[in-house]
């Protein structure tokens, strides 16, 4: 861990080491809420969500617990929390079970309920709370991470690192670092949600995401990156030890920002022992290669799939085209001799019909796919058919993706995806270098 990095927060205040009363109203407050959302499920008979919800009270009356500036303690927080959380699962069923009989039944009866039948109602639901309490319990544990990097601020990257995957499914990093240095102006993009990318431009980064706002950030703001496992996120945090951003080794570019952070000297904490900046090669700019002025070698020509690529949707588009057919004929033969409903008549039939339409396309898809450029026009057909028309001078940045070869504008924004499986893709490559465009 980072000791050496001096914070401006004044971490003796008050105010910065926050109150445990402010904490147990927090919690209070978290666990009202809990109660509430499970009494609008009860009211709307949403049984087996009810069971579900018990995972997430720990997470919300840590989140209450935050957010009224509770203790920075780890012990007061979890004792706090934990107790709040068993409550909640402990009493919100009794409560509810006590409410819905005293709305059937008047409280002069229910208080002459004989012995027996609290018995026989203890025996029946007296074992479910226990269930409930366990549920909260572990899901505190595996939401904790959020609790831990508040109470415990210091650590707090180090924690976020492991508990988030920071929109990706796994955070592979590279054995190496890139051979070449990163270009003034490159982007660290999701493969798997859209909107989640780091913008760097120069010494200044942007964090974009989907539904919140943009964060941007300059070099001289960050004091480090933490590397998280596989399952976490490599996390880059200021002198507040507060996230700036998160990002993945599986997010494209990130070996460039890897390289990037490296050059400008900044500490990676959990950095692989072979990882150094190599030695320059070539200085890369926004203008590679040559002027994006100069005429490519060859301006008219269309990249269709590999012969091997077609072969192998033909192939199973013929599969399943034989088994729609065999399906379909196996139908009509069993609804001779066992008629069934009209419901499990249309899901068959709907299932079947899937499976011939999903035949034609991927018959389709070796003859349909293909990149037709024309000058200075470029024409990306997608396995579907779609077509995608644009200049070769929109064309800021090409990365390959898991599966795909994806075209960038200047906004970062997808012009196409190109299958890779396309025949002679060195056409391309030049005809992208003639305008400063590195494939």
């Amino acid at each position: 861990m980072s000791d050496y990095i001096k914070t401006p927060l004044d971490i003796d205040s008050p105010e910065f080491q926050g109150s445990v009363l402010r904490g147990i109203l927090g919690s209070i407050v978290g666990m009202s809420v809990c109660v509430l959302v499970l009494l609008l499920c009860w009211l709307v008979d949403f049984n087996r969500l009810m069971i579900l919800l018990q995972l997430l009270v720990g997470a919300v009356i840590g989140w209450f617990y935050r957010l009224f500036h509770g203790r920075r303690s780890k012990p007061t927080a979890y004792a706090i929390v934990g107790v709040c959380t068993m409550l909640t699962c402990l009493l919100w069923m009794p409560v509810l079970v006590a409410v819905r009989l005293s709305c059937e039944i008047p409280l002069s009866r229910l208080a002459q309920m004989p012995v027996e039948a609290w018995a026989e109602l203890w025996s029946r639901f007296g074992k479910l709370p226990l269930l409930f309490a366990g549920l909260g319990l572990i899901g505190l544990v595996f939401s904790r991470g959020r609790l831990l990097a508040y109470v415990d601020w210091r650590k707090g990257p180090w924690y976020i690192a492991g508990f988030n995957a920071g929109g990706a499914t796994y955070n592979m990093l590279p054995e190496k670092l890139p051979d070449n240095r990163p270009p003034e102006r490159f982007a660290v993009s999701s493969r798997f949600t859209s909107g989640e990318r780091i913008v760097v431009e120069g010494d200044t980064l942007r964090w974009t995401r989907s539904i919140r706002r943009d964060r941007g950030f300059a070099r001289r703001d960050i004091a480090g990156v933490v590397l998280g496992p596989s399952g976490g996120s490599n996390v880059i945090f200021d002198q507040n030890y507060q996230v700036l951003a998160k990002f993945a080794g599986s997010m494209e570019n990130s070996d460039l920002l890897l390289r990037w952070l490296m050059e400008r000297d900044i500490p990676l904490h959990n950095a692989l022992d072979g990882w150094c900046v190599p030695p320059e090669e070539e200085p890369v700019t926004g203008e590679q290669f040559v002027s994006r002025e100069q005429p490519a070698l060859q301006q008219r020509f269309t990249l269709r799939l590999k012969r091997s690529t077609r072969r192998g949707f033909t192939g199973i588009g013929v599969f399943l085209l034989l088994f729609g057919i065999a399906f379909a004929a196996v139908l009509v033969w069993w609804v001779q001799y066992d008629p069934m409903t009209p419901a499990e008549l249309a899901v068959l039939v709907a299932l079947d019909l899937i499976l011939l339409v999903l035949s034609v396309i991927f018959l389709r898809m070796g003859k349909v796919c293909r990149v037709e450029v024309d000058g200075e026009r470029i024409r990306a057909y997608s396995r579907f058919g779609v077509p995608a028309e644009f200049s070769v001078r929109d064309v800021a940045d090409v990365s390959r993706s898991i599966g795909w070869i994806v075209l960038y504008d200047r906004e970062w924004k997808t012009l196409a995806k190109l299958d890779p499986g396309l025949e002679h893709l060195e056409l391309l490559e030049r005809y992208l270098a003639a305008y400063g465009v590195r494939m």
